[in-house]
């Protein structure tokens, strides 16, 4: 009997917070949208202009194509770099350990499948670029 009057307490306290949880829900997304339209209408009314962050290089989409390309190029290369480094050092700590050579023969196999992906994905934005400019 007592358990019973414990799992009913328990439930009515789980309806409980649900039905509140519900109601938080439904305030906080009537909060977001209020804030949400009085942003906008001062975003109309005051006549913002915001810089371009990728300073001249996106202008137009081949260009913003380009320049997109070239950051993850940069970035995918010291990347690439820091795993390739990493293999070795797996290589030289790996004490003859089968599986140890194993694993780095694996990163260093990852890493230069990695740049390949890398240098084909440049070649294809440079096609798309051709493509939207009308290079054929």
């Amino acid at each position: 009997m007592k358990t019973f009057l414990l799992h009913s307490k328990i439930s009515v306290l789980i309806v409980r917070l649900t039905s509140r949880l519900k109601v938080l829900r439904i305030s906080s997304g009537l909060i977001f949208f209020l804030f949400f339209g009085i942003m906008v209408s001062s975003v109309h009314a005051a006549d913002i202009t915001i810089p371009n962050p990728l300073g001249t290089g996106g202008s137009d989409i081949p260009t913003l194509i380009g320049t997109i390309a070239t950051w993850l190029l940069g970035i995918g290369t010291v990347i690439s770099t820091i795993v390739v480094l990493w293999s070795a050092f797996l290589f030289m700590t790996s004490g003859g350990s089968p599986a140890r050579v194993t694993q780095a023969r694996q990163t260093l196999l990852y890493a230069i499948i990695g740049l390949a992906v890398l240098l084909l994905a440049n070649g294809v934005s440079l096609l798309i670029q051709n493509f939207l400019r009308g290079n054929f």
